[in-house]
């Protein structure tokens, strides 16, 4: 879909729809939107980096990489943003040293004086007791590098920034309120409420709610006059290239909280809310084969991610970024600060972020006009390669749903398989794009002829058109059917 930058920054939001509600313009930019226009306040965010020790006190663990980490520094540095957040979980192993290396590579990029103001919070690992470990590392001296000893002191030196159990930060005339990880809920709501009058929370202007952990309904209940708010937490690892990272309704139905996705050493990023996305684990790990994670999904590409939020007089853009090859996960997420929640007759309407109203939005996945599916002989079976669907830019796919039917047509066989590019940057999809199913002789049905369609899903369920063929199994012959 065209539109026009001049009236996206005159606040024509509808030329960015790609879905109306009750005249409400509820829409996802297209992948090279770009505003021209200087946002009033960017931040970047990462989660749940992960980084440990060495044996010897100084170095990073064998096997890890600073430069996912670097990488989203640069990236945040290019975009000028005015802060940096981390959710928590930067240590793997509750070292001070683990936090240093993000200290250090922050002052490599932005330089050791000025750069982005710093909102942080701790997770559950930088807690981690961890005590015996860092003795046999730093002997007698570990009482100065384990952050459970005396953590406001060695958690604040690492990262430079003072601790607190919860706090508030403004930023460029907008709002922040963090929270440890041990720190209360429910306190911590009471934390917000008692700032809002000399915040003025109230309205549209959002306001940035931090915690590594998420929150529950008693918290989203007691900010229920505020759905203006928008919370961000990590911890889960799961991948933002899934729309439902964006959290609205199972959490109250109050305002939005988006998990944000990991930035680990791994790569893992789950796609089904399960931790490990990779099939061959760390290579360098110290666990025997026996001991190591096993693989949950079929999607085997490793996925580094950080968010880039911008916030414009009538509207917030998420970018969601791979920072290990590069690219974006899809589309960036886009949503208008001016919507009401009442109509003129005083029925409730849906908040944007909400997940029938992302379901309109987001459209289905297509293939482009070119696309061929191909179809061949495995070894017990048949194998299937399916085509990157990159004919609706707006909507990336996510999945694929097959089905295959033989001679009888109320026997189908019906298969799902994660797009192998999903979790990685636009652009940068392994084989072309290229996904790959094999389905086993003893799960095809009887005939000579088989009628195979694939049709293209997002994350949301949302489903695009189906490439369809007639696949001899006796000659090999493939033909395409239409619709």
């Amino acid at each position: 879909m065209g539109f026009n930058r001049r009236e996206v920054l005159k606040g024509g939001l509808a030329a960015l729809s790609t879905g109306v509600f009750d005249g409400l313009s509820v829409f996802a930019a297209s992948p090279d939107w770009k505003p021209s226009k200087k946002p009033n306040l960017a931040f970047g965010i990462l989660t749940d980096t992960h980084y440990r020790v060495e044996w010897n006190g100084v170095s990073l663990w064998r096997g890890m990489s600073l430069d996912y980490v670097r990488n989203a520094f640069k990236l945040f540095r290019e975009r000028k943003i005015d802060a940096f957040l981390h959710l928590g979980d930067g240590a793997h192993r509750a070292a001070d040293r683990e936090i240093e290396f993000h200290r250090e590579l922050f002052e490599e990029v932005f330089g050791k004086r000025g750069g982005p103001v710093k909102l942080l919070v701790a997770g559950n690992h930088e807690w981690f007791d961890c005590r015996d470990m860092h003795q046999k590392i730093w002997g007698g001296g570990y009482e100065n590098h384990s952050l459970m000893c005396d953590f406001p002191r060695l958690w604040g030196r690492a990262w430079g920034v003072k601790f607190e159990e919860m706090w508030h930060k403004e930023v460029n005339g907008y709002h922040f309120f963090g929270r440890d990880w041990n720190t209360d809920e429910m306190k911590f709501a009471d934390f917000i409420l008692s700032q809002s009058e000399t915040c003025s929370l109230k309205g549209t202007k959002p306001f940035f709610i931090l915690s590594h952990r998420r929150h529950h309904f008693g918290f989203c209940h007691a900010l229920r006059e505020y759905p203006n708010a928008v919370a961000f937490f990590g911890h889960w690892h799961q991948s933002n290239a899934d729309w439902k990272s964006i959290y609205f309704d199972k959490f109250g139905g109050f305002f939005p909280s988006i998990e944000v996705g990991a930035c680990r050493f791994d790569g893992g990023n789950a796609l089904d809310a399960n931790e490990s996305v990779l099939k061959e684990q760390w290579a360098a790990s110290d666990k025997k084969p026996e001991e190591k994670e096993q693989n949950w999904h079929s999607n085997k590409v490793q996925s580094r991610q950080a968010m880039v939020v911008s916030i414009y007089d009538g509207f917030v853009v998420f970018e969601r970024h791979e920072v290990g090859q590069g690219g974006k996960l899809g589309p960036d997420w886009v949503l208008p600060l001016d919507w009401k929640r009442e109509t003129g007759s005083g029925e409730l309407r849906k908040h944007p972020f909400s997940r029938d109203e992302l379901g309109k939005t987001i459209g289905a996945p297509e293939f482009g006009k070119k696309a061929k599916l191909e179809v061949g002989k495995a070894s017990d079976g048949v194998k299937i390669k399916i085509p990157l669907a990159d004919g609706n830019p707006g909507s990336r796919a996510y999945a694929y749903d097959v089905v295959v039917i033989g001679d009888d047509p109320t026997k189908k066989v019906f298969k799902s398989v994660y797009f192998e590019g999903c979790n990685v940057g636009i652009g940068h999809e392994p084989d072309h794009g290229i996904t790959t199913l094999e389905i086993s002789k003893s799960d095809m049905p009887e005939g000579n002829k088989l009628t195979i369609a694939v049709r293209p899903i997002s994350s949301l369920g949302t489903k695009g058109n189906p490439l369809v063929v007639t696949y001899s199994t006796g000659t090999g012959s493939v033909k395409p059917r239409k619709v």
